[in-house]
């Protein structure tokens, strides 16, 4: 008998099952299927194992630096292997609670591959054959996989993706990654700690270049005393080798060429999503350079037919794609929910880190015909000195009119952390004055955002200001 429920979502990642949680919490049934394992990429592949081994990079880089705290650590050694089983074990555990909260909130799973096969169906190739879903909605959350941009021999044997990078069995003795975004700054970082020889070679001039022009010059910066070689404005030619002995050629901004050589080549030129072999065309479902095309509730041209996460093209973020699965559950609880774009924070976790939200200065002169800024250092920072972490920076950017916040950008410790008071000062449309008069902890490295709005006035606190 085929299985019937108020919504089916196909896919189970940060998006996936935390729709079909909210819709089940507010009285819907609901069905997640998932071919492989829960949590989707992000759990399993992407932000959650990343992040695990760049803590256990730290660490590592913490105890062989630890002379400089007065403790006293012989025969620091990175044991990748161990690295690798952490990692394993912090996802499944993950993979599994995300399980146990699925069926908390009854929703049944269904395991195998699913397609649309109507507007109301989905067809589910599971280990013991099909499998047939009637649902009054459907919502497709099947995420994305790594680009391969049209580079000869960038598909080769010896290139590997962010995929391959979490299975490797040892250290890379040295390493080309394309790309400078979030992806490759992190691997970058991870590797280079880990005692990598790392080269990034990025197309466009800057580093991250979604940031803002100030914090991606810092991080190049300190990529480049920390021994990370950079290749900017740089295109990829060819990419040949075998595995192990890999030879990337690359034409600079000027028109010369180079030959880099490394044992691997890491693609990190970006995400393109998993919208094929879903049956899409079967209903007639748009899309637009393989992402799903959707209205700001998140509905597809098929009305009862959504689509969350990567797959849409959007912010591609875990926490995005979360947020948006709430969006769809509590429309289709008789809600009136929307999704707006202009205040997601993003969060890189390489070291330093880097956070930010709203708009960056040029944006904000763009938009609003100037701005004012306000900057703290931490090397000013009481915390960040006792912390023994100095590199970084906290800008504010603030719309001229009325000195409301429109964007924060922070790179250094914790930043990731941080980045959560400018997310809400943006959102309660807080201004210069507001976050100067917040009465922040001491020592704390939030203080510097309170800090910046005293230097974006005019009149700093900590920092050297005008004579009068």
């Amino acid at each position: 008998m085929p299985i019937q429920a108020d919504l089916c979502v196909i896919g189970s990642g940060p998006g996936g099952y935390i729709c079909a949680i909210r819709a089940a919490r507010l009285g819907l049934s609901a069905v997640v299927v998932e071919a492989d394992r829960l949590g989707g990429v992000c759990t399993n592949t992407g932000c959650i194992p990343t992040k695990a081994l760049l803590r256990s990079a730290e660490v590592f880089h913490l105890a062989g630096d630890a002379a400089s705290y007065g403790v006293r650590v012989t025969d620091v050694e990175a044991d990748f292997p161990a690295m690798m089983k952490r990692k394993d074990r912090v996802t499944a555990s993950l993979s599994r609670g995300i399980g146990a909260l699925l069926k908390d909130a009854g929703v049944q799973v269904v395991s195998g591959w699913g397609r649309l096969a109507g507007p109301n169906t989905v067809q589910v190739e599971t280990a013991e054959g099909t499998e047939t879903i009637t649902a009054g909605s459907i919502v497709l959350a099947t995420g994305s996989s790594a680009a391969v941009p049209p580079v000869p021999g960038l598909d080769g044997d010896g290139v590997i993706t962010s995929d391959g990078a979490l299975a490797l069995e040892k250290v890379p003795g040295s390493m080309v990654i394309v790309g400078a975004g979030a992806v490759g700054v992190e691997w970058a970082s991870l590797f280079a700690t880990l005692g990598s020889t790392v080269t990034i070679v990025e197309m466009v001039d800057r580093m991250v270049p979604a940031e803002d022009a100030e914090i991606s010059a810092l991080l190049r910066k300190l990529f480049l005393g920390r021994g990370i070689g950079i290749n900017l404005g740089a295109a990829v030619q060819n990419v040949s080798g075998p595995a192990g002995s890999m030879r990337v050629e690359i034409k600079q901004a000027d028109g010369a060429t180079e030959a880099l050589e490394a044992e691997i080549v890491l693609n990190a030129t970006g995400r393109t999503p998993n919208s094929e072999e879903l049956g899409l065309e079967t209903v007639g479902v748009s899309t637009e350079r393989g992402a799903i095309q959707v209205d700001d509730r998140l509905r597809t041209n098929i009305p009862n037919i959504y689509a969350i996460g990567d797959v849409t093209g959007n912010a591609m973020l875990a926490h995005v794609a979360s947020h948006q699965g709430v969006v769809v559950a509590e429309n289709l609880a008789g809600g009136d929910s929307r999704m707006d774009y202009r205040n997601i924070p993003a969060a890189t976790f390489c070291h330093p880190e880097i956070a930010s939200v709203g708009l960056t200065e040029e944006q904000a002169v763009a938009e609003y015909g100037g701005a004012v800024v306000g900057r703290f250092s931490y090397m000013a920072s009481g915390r960040a000195r006792t912390y023994g972490d100095t590199e970084g920076l906290l800008k504010l950017v603030a719309e001229p009119n009325y000195q409301a916040l429109v964007g924060m950008h922070i790179i250094g410790t914790s930043a990731s952390e941080m980045i959560a008071e400018g997310v809400l000062a943006i959102k309660l449309e807080a201004t210069l004055d507001d976050l100067r008069d917040v009465v922040h902890a001491h020592p704390t490295f939030p203080e510097l955002s309170g800090e910046a709005a005293w230097e974006a006035i005019g009149q700093p606190l900590n920092t050297f200001g005008p004579k009068t």
